[in-house]
C-alpha cells in the first residue's frame, strides 16, 4: 500500500471487515460490533483488513491495510499518487463500474437526504477518464528554499506534493510542471497558499488565481506570464482578515473566453464554470434537450452555461445568480444574445419571493449544498 499508512498496528487496532456498499464521497461502509465503519479505496463485497482510527463527529473510519478478497471490479490505479492523495476516490475501480456506482450513490442521496424515490432512469453522460479537468486548484507550501505544490493527503491536512495530475488537462499539467520547476517560487511568501489554473476549451489560453493571506508580490503576474505560454490573466487574491475587505491585484484582462459548440462564454477569476471539458456540449444537450416555449427560468445560473442555450429556444429567459464574479460574467454573456435574457444579481430565495408564476421551464443547477427548504 502507500507510504501514508501506519506500520505495525497492534491486533486490537485492526479489524477484518466486509464492505457492504459505497457511500457518497467514495468510502465503503462496513458494520462492526462498535458500529458503522467507513473505509476509503475499497469496493462492495470486498473483505479487507483495516486499522481503526479515532471517532470524529460520531463517525468511525478505518485505514485500509490489506485487501483479503478483492472485487472483480478492482484495478491498479494509474495515478502514482492515488494511495496518498485525497483528490480522487474511484481510481481503483474500472471506469464503467465507476459510472454505475455513482448512479447508485445518487439514487441513495435522493432517497436518504431528499426523501425522494426516483421513478425515472438516471441518464449518464460519460467522459474520458483522464485529462478531463479544465480547472484545478492546488495547495502551495513554501518554507525557505522548500517549495511544494499538490493536494491534501486523504482525510488530512498534510500536503501530498505532486508533479503531474493525470485528471487535469495537458495545458494545466504543462503549467504545473513549470511551477514545480520553480517558476514564481521566489515570489511566493513563506507559508501556505493555493493556486487555481483554468484552461480554455482549446488549451491555448489559461488563467491563474492565487489565494493567499499575504499581499501580492510585485511583478508576480508578469513573471508567470513570461514563463507560461497563453497565460492571459493572473490574479493574486489576498484573503481578508476579520473585519477587513478582500484585496487583490490582476495582471491581464481578468478573464478568458470558453467555447462550447456554438456558444461562447466569458469566464473571469472566481467565477464558476463546469470542469469536465469533454462533456460540456453533451451536458447542454442532455439538460436542455428539446425544451422550448415563451418563458424559461435559470436558477443558480453561474456565468450563463445553460442560460445561453435556453435563450436560443425561449422568447424570454430570466437568469438568477448571487455570486458577484459569476453574476458579472453572466451579465456580460447574456448581453451578447440580445434583449430576451434578463440577468438578476440576487439570491434565488429573494428572486422567488417576488417572482411571477407561469414558467414553461425551470433549470436548477445548485451548488454542492443543494436547495434549501425555501427554494
Amino acid at each position: 500500500m502507500g507510504n501514508d499508512e501506519i506500520s505495525a498496528p497492534t491486533i486490537e487496532e485492526t479489524r477484518d471487515v466486509s464492505i457492504e456498499k459505497l457511500v457518497y464521497g467514495g468510502e465503503g461502509l462496513a458494520r462492526t460490533a462498535e458500529g458503522v465503519l467507513l473505509v476509503p479505496r475499497v469496493l462492495a463485497g470486498e473483505r479487507v483488513t483495516v486499522q481503526l482510527e479515532e471517532r470524529h463527529k460520531g463517525v468511525r473510519r478505518g485505514r485500509l491495510l490489506q485487501v483479503l478478497e478483492p472485487s472483480a471490479d478492482r484495478i491498479a490505479a494509474e495515478c502514482p499518487y492515488f494511495a496518498r492523495c485525497g483528490g480522487c476516490h474511484y481510481q481503483h475501480v474500472r471506469y464503467e463500474r465507476q459510472l454505475e456506482l455513482k448512479q447508485d450513490i445518487l439514487r441513495e442521496c435522493f432517497e436518504r437526504v431528499g426523501k425522494i424515490r426516483l421513478e425515472v432512469p438516471v441518464s449518464v453522460v460519460a467522459s474520458e477518464p483522464w485529462q478531463y479537468r479544465n480547472r484545478t486548484r492546488f495547495r502551495v507550501e513554501k518554507e525557505s528554499s522548500r517549495f511544494e505544490i499538490g493536494y491534501f493527503e486523504l482525510l488530512s491536512h498534510r500536503l501530498c506534493p505532486i508533479e503531474r495530475c493525470p485528471i487535469s488537462s495537458a495545458a494545466i499539467n504543462d503549467a504545473l510542471g513549470k511551477l514545480c520547476q520553480g517558476l514564481g517560487a521566489a515570489s511566493f511568501p513563506d507559508g501556505k497558499a493555493e493556486i487555481e489554473l483554468f484552461a480554455s476549451d482549446s488549451g491555448q489560453a489559461l488563467m491563474a488565481t492565487v489565494y493567499s493571506s499575504e499581499p501580492a508580490p510585485s511583478g508576480f503576474g508578469e513573471l508567470l506570464q513570461s514563463g507560461i505560454p497563453g497565460l492571459e490573466s493572473v490574479c493574486w487574491r489576498q484573503e481578508p482578515s476579520r473585519g477587513q475587505a478582500a484585496r487583490g491585484r490582476t495582471w491581464g484582462n481578468g478573464s478568458i473566453a470558453y467555447h462550447v459548440g456554438e456558444f461562447h462564454y466569458r469566464v473571469g477569476h472566481g467565477s464558476f464554470f463546469q470542469t469536465n471539458r469533454f462533456i460540456l456540449d453533451a451536458f447542454i444537450r442532455a439538460a436542455v434537450g428539446d425544451l422550448g416555449g415563451k418563458r424559461a427560468l435559470d436558477l443558480y445560473a453561474g456565468v450563463g452555461f445553460f442560460t445561453i442555450p435556453l435563450a436560443h429556444r425561449f422568447e424570454k429567459v430570466a437568469a438568477v445568480e448571487d455570486h458577484p464574479a459569476s453574476a458579472r460574467d453572466l451579465k456580460s454573456n447574456v448581453g451578447v444574445v440580445g434583449t430576451g435574457v434578463r440577468p438578476y444579481h440576487q439570491s434565488v430565495e429573494k428572486f422567488l419571493a417576488g417572482a411571477s408564476p407561469g414558467w414553461d421551464a425551470i433549470m436548477v443547477d445548485p451548488p454542492r449544498s443543494g436547495l434549501n427548504r425555501i427554494v
